[in-house]
C-alpha cells in the first residue's frame, strides 16, 4: 500500500530548515493617516499651495558608480603585487650557473555583501480612501521634492507617484515617500562608513566595507594572511589644520597626493587613470575660496628673493575659483586644477564630518579610481541577483502565497508583502549590495581636514543636534465630532 505524501508538511519541514519564518502583521495599526480624521493633512479649509523645507543628501558618488549585479557570495580578486629578487652568485666561469631570477607573487582580496531592510508602519486598509467631511481637501499642489535628484542607488524605485506631492493626497503615496526618505536618510553613509563589525549576531543586518575601510593600509592576502603593502592606499593627515590659514599647504598636500597616484598608475600601464575628488559641500566651498591664490603662489614661496613683491592678477583669480565652482545649484561641472589638469570634484553630503569647538568642522577628501585603462571600472556596486535562475523569485513562486514577493530595479531589492492580519496590512524590503575597490593602491584618503564656513548649512542628518531642524506636528485633529443632538 502506497502512503499518501502530506506535501504541506514537506514545504513547512524545508522552509524550517532554511530559516525561513513567516511573521504576520500586528493587528495594531501604527501608521499615521494622511486623510480621514486625524489625518496629517485633513485640517479644514488647508489652503492648496504645500511648501517643503525638508532636506535629504545629495549622495554624489554613489549615483555615479557602475551597479552591477551577482550572484558569487565570496569572489576572489587578485593584484600583482611584484616579482622577487634574483638569487645566487654571478657566474666565474663562462660555463656556470648565473643567478636566478624571483617569482611573481599575488595578493588576493574579497568583498563581502551588507544586508539592509526597512518596512512600512502597520496600515488599517478600512482607514484609506476616508475623509472628514467636504471640509478636506485632496487637490494639494506641493512645491519641492527632496527625493527628487537624490537617487543614491541604496535607496529602491518606489511604485507610482511616490514623490511628497501625491503623499499629500493619498496614502498609499505618503506610506511610500516615507519609507524612501526612511531608506534613504538610515543607510546614506554607509558608502563611507560601512563596516562589517558593526554586523548583528544573528546576520538580519549587515554592512560592507566603506571607502573608510577600503581605502586604507595593511592589506593581506585574504588566504594567507600575509601583509602586502603594494596593495596599500595613500593615506595621510592633514593634521587638524584648518585650510584658511594653511591654504598652501592643502594645495600642495593634494597636488603631491594626486601627482603619486598618476605616477603609478603610469608605471603599471594602467593610464589613463580617471580619479574623482569626493569631499562634503561646506569643504569644497571653503576649499575652492583659498585655492586660486595658494595655487599661483605655493611654489614661489622659495623662489622670491627677500624684499621681492609678488603681485597677483585678481581678476584671474576669481575667474579660476568662479569655474572650479561650476554649476553649485545643480552640483555639476565642480573640479580643482591640479598640475594644469582639471580633476572632477564630487560633492557628496553623505561623508562623515565631526563639529569642533569655535565653529570648524572635520572632514576627509577621498581620491577615488574611477577608471583605468581609459574605461575599465576598479571602483563599482555589486548587488546580489534575486531574479537569478533558481533565485528567490522562482522559490517565493514555488512554496510563498502568489504575489507575496516581488523585485524592483532589476532584482536589486526584494520585496515582501506580510502576511496581513485581518484587515491590517505591512510591506518590506531588503537588499544585500556591496562596494568593490579593486585597485585599492591607486586610492587615497586625506584625513582631518579642518575648515570653518561662516554659516554652516543645514543638515539632512537627524543625529546632528546642532544643524538638523523639523518641527510641527504628525497629525491633524484627532476629535471625532458627533453631530447627534441629545435632549438635555
Amino acid at each position: 500500500m502506497t502512503q499518501e505524501l502530506d506535501y504541506s508538511k514537506i514545504v513547512a519541514e524545508m522552509m524550517l530548515q532554511m530559516g525561513v519564518r513567516e511573521k504576520a502583521v500586528s493587528s495594531t495599526p501604527s501608521t499615521i493617516m494622511g486623510h480621514g480624521p486625524g489625518g496629517l493633512f485633513s485640517t479644514p479649509g488647508l489652503s492648496k499651495a504645500l511648501f517643503s523645507a525638508m532636506i535629504l543628501p545629495r549622495t554624489g558618488l554613489q549615483a555615479q558608480l557602475p551597479v552591477r549585479s551577482t550572484t558569487e557570495t565570496n569572489p576572489l580578486y587578485g593584484i600583482i603585487t611584484g616579482v622577487t629578487a634574483s638569487s645566487g652568485s654571478e657566474p666565474t666561469g663562462v660555463c656556470d650557473d648565473p643567478p636566478s631570477v624571483g617569482v611573481t607573487k599575488l595578493c588576493t582580496h574579497s568583498f563581502v555583501f551588507g544586508r539592509y531592510s526597512r518596512q512600512t508602519r502597520v496600515f488599517d486598509l478600512d482607514r484609506a480612501g476616508r475623509i472628514v467631511n467636504r471640509g478636506e481637501f485632496r487637490d494639494f499642489n506641493v512645491f519641492g521634492n527632496p527625493l527628487m535628484g537624490n537617487n543614491s542607488g541604496f535607496s529602491p524605485s518606489l511604485p507610482g507617484g511616490a514623490g511628497i506631492g501625491n503623499a499629500a493626497i493619498n496614502e498609499v503615496s505618503k506610506a511610500l515617500f516615507e519609507f524612501g526618505v526612511g531608506w534613504m536618510r538610515d543607510f546614506a553613509k554607509q558608502l563611507f562608513t560601512g563596516n562589517p563589525t558593526n554586523n548583528t549576531a544573528g546576520g538580519g543586518y549587515k554592512e560592507f566595507y566603506g571607502l573608510d575601510s577600503l581605502i586604507n593600509t595593511g592589506y593581506r592576502d585574504v588566504e594567507t594572511g600575509n601583509l602586502c603593502p603594494a596593495a596599500d592606499s595613500i593615506v595621510r593627515s592633514f593634521g587638524n589644520r584648518d585650510i584658511k590659514t594653511n591654504s598652501a599647504a592643502i594645495v600642495r598636500e593634494i597636488t603631491y597626493v594626486y601627482r603619486n597616484l598618476q605616477f603609478l598608475a603610469s608605471h603599471a600601464n594602467l593610464t589613463p587613470l580617471k580619479i574623482k575628488l569626493v569631499m562634503p559641500y561646506g569643504l569644497f566651498y571653503e576649499l575652492t575660496d583659498v585655492w586660486p591664490i595658494a595655487y599661483s603662489t605655493y611654489r614661489a614661496s622659495g623662489a622670491v628673493g627677500s624684499g621681492s613683491t609678488l603681485f597677483i592678477n585678481s581678476d584671474s583669480e576669481m575667474l579660476m575659483r568662479d569655474g572650479m565652482r561650476g554649476d553649485m545649484e545643480a552640483q555639476t561641472g565642480q573640479y580643482l586644477l591640479i598640475d594644469g589638469q582639471k580633476v572632477d570634484v564630487v560633492i557628496d553630503e553623505a561623508i562623515a564630518q565631526t563639529q569642533n569647538a569655535g565653529g570648524s568642522f572635520t572632514a576627509g577628501i577621498y581620491f577615488v579610481p574611477m577608471t583605468v585603462l581609459g574605461g575599465e571600472p576598479v571602483t563599482f556596486m555589486e548587488h546580489f541577483d534575486y531574479e537569478a535562475p533558481g533565485g528567490a523569485v522562482e522559490m517565493a513562486q514555488a512554496f510563498a502565497p502568489a504575489d507575496s514577493f516581488y523585485t524592483t530595479d532589476n532584482g536589486r531589492f526584494l520585496w515582501h508583502k506580510k502576511p496581513p492580519t485581518n484587515y491590517c496590512v505591512q510591506v518590506m524590503a531588503k537588499t544585500e549590495p556591496r562596494l568593490l575597490l579593486l585597485t585599492p593602491y591607486l586610492a587615497a584618503r586625506l584625513t582631518n581636514v579642518n575648515y570653518t564656513p561662516l554659516m554652516p548649512e543645514r543638515s539632512w542628518d537627524t543625529a546632528n543636534a546642532s544643524y538638523f531642524v523639523d518641527g510641527g506636528r504628525q497629525t491633524g485633529n484627532n476629535v471625532n465630532p458627533s453631530y447627534l443632538v441629545v435632549p438635555g
